[in-house]
């Protein structure tokens, strides 16, 4: 990852991109200006195989406005189980077989031509196995130190460190800055159960929903994952709604909503739409050649920029 910079010529750079001249922002850096801290953000989800390119797009968008973004991903896990021992049941024991590690890579996926934006990827392991150290499970002790060092590392450089885990369910409160949750939908709930009517036509209705049920709909379904045992509260920064289909709402309905989220504390920052975008990878980022693409990035600006002021706007603690 590129040398860190000093915090002058951080706020320096970031004045620059409201429109002030780079010299003059670096000497009002020296004068005891407090910058804004980089943030460390990291995305729930239940699912996140269809999620990929909404993340590509939000660190593109910022990219594109002139942050330097790093997405720092969790390389696969490099232990291998095997099973030892004949028979079943108790009989059949857990064996580990350590491998060799795979090097972390480092890949640069859009950079700006003439300013600072920056948009890298930066795959490594987060965390090691430690045979030789079990848990009271009789399972290897994890150590999760390499991701503690590979967010360091990246503070000094990036205004933005976008954390990409193989599991997006869980929080991360030792590492990430922000938590934003992120609401996958297949069947939007406009309507309360369909029923067929009696008649020729025999078709079929449901009772329609407001807004604001269709709201708590909405966090009963998509966002039960992150409450109840053995689950400790964490803070949330932001709802973020991605429809894998067409909606069958209009824009003042998906206000309602907005306003519904807001009220019962989940501060809303956009919708998606999955639906044109069937085909994307599974579990992908967007490849490079993506990411060159202004109508690609232009589809996740708006949420970008919300979400971006969601994480100014808040004090910066490790949750």
């Amino acid at each position: 990852m590129p040398k860190n910079q000093s915090t002058a010529a951080q706020t320096a750079r970031r004045a620059s991109r409201s429109g002030a001249k780079y010299t003059e922002a670096l000497r009002g850096a020296g004068t005891g200006d407090t910058p804004h801290a980089p943030h460390v953000l990291r995305f729930l989800a239940e699912r996140s195989g269809n999620l990929y390119y909404l993340v590509g797009g939000i660190a593109a968008a910022w990219a594109y406005s002139g942050q330097r973004v790093l997405l720092l991903e969790e390389a696969e896990d490099y232990w291998r189980w095997t099973m030892s021992g004949v028979g079943r049941g108790r009989s059949r024991r857990k064996k580990i077989e350590p491998a060799t590690p795979p090097e972390p890579t480092t890949t640069t996926l859009w950079a700006s031509p003439d300013g600072p934006g920056l948009l890298t990827r930066h795959t490594c392991m987060w965390q090691v196995r430690h045979a030789s150290q079990e848990s009271d499970r009789g399972l290897p002790r994890t150590d999760r130190s390499p991701l503690a060092a590979a967010v360091a590392g990246a503070l000094g450089t990036y205004d933005v460190v976008v954390l990409v885990p193989k599991h997006w369910s869980y929080p991360d409160r030792e590492n990430a800055t922000a938590h934003v949750v992120i609401g996958e939908i297949d069947v939007f709930p406009d309507v309360d159960c369909r029923t067929a009517l009696p008649g020729p036509g025999g078709e079929e209705k449901g009772v329609p929903l407001s807004p604001e049920q269709s709201a708590a709909v909405l966090r009963e379904r998509c966002l039960g994952f992150l409450f109840g045992f053995p689950h400790l509260p964490i803070a949330l920064d932001g709802v973020i709604w991605q429809s894998n289909w067409e909606l069958p709402v209009d824009a003042d309905y998906l206000a309602g909503v907005d306003r519904d989220m807001d009220r019962a504390g989940l501060r809303p920052l956009g919708w998606s739409l999955a639906g044109q975008r069937r085909s994307d990878p599974h579990r992908q980022l967007p490849e490079p050649d993506q990411l060159k693409d202004s109508d690609f990035v232009q589809r996740y600006q708006a949420i970008a920029q919300r979400l971006r002021t969601a994480l100014d706007a808040r004090p910066v603690i490790r949750s």
